[in-house]
């Protein structure tokens, strides 16, 4: 006897579409970017700090990438297997 496969609901309606994880994502996107040029016109910010904050921005533009890198390769591999076909040597 097989297991039932797990049925799943559909994206919330609040996200548009997109799943919570990329919209975090997206959030913190736009929270780090204000961060940094905040953090870069402010007078008394060190060169350190700037630095630092800058490093916290390509952290989160890096998930944001392999998020969608990852998203891509599994959008494409859905039927991408449909045109291939064995080829039989022997």
């Amino acid at each position: 006897m097989t297991k039932p496969t797990t049925k799943i609901a559909p994206l919330d309606p609040a996200f548009h579409g997109e799943s919570n994880y990329e919209v975090g994502l997206e959030d913190l996107l736009v929270e780090k970017r204000n961060l940094v040029a905040k953090t870069e016109a402010e007078p008394q910010a060190t060169k350190e700090t700037i630095q630092s904050t800058r490093e916290e921005l390509q952290v989160i533009e890096g998930l944001w990438e392999n998020y969608h890198i990852g998203m891509n390769v599994f959008r494409n591999a859905k039927g991408g297997r449909d045109g291939i076909r064995e080829v039989k040597t022997d």
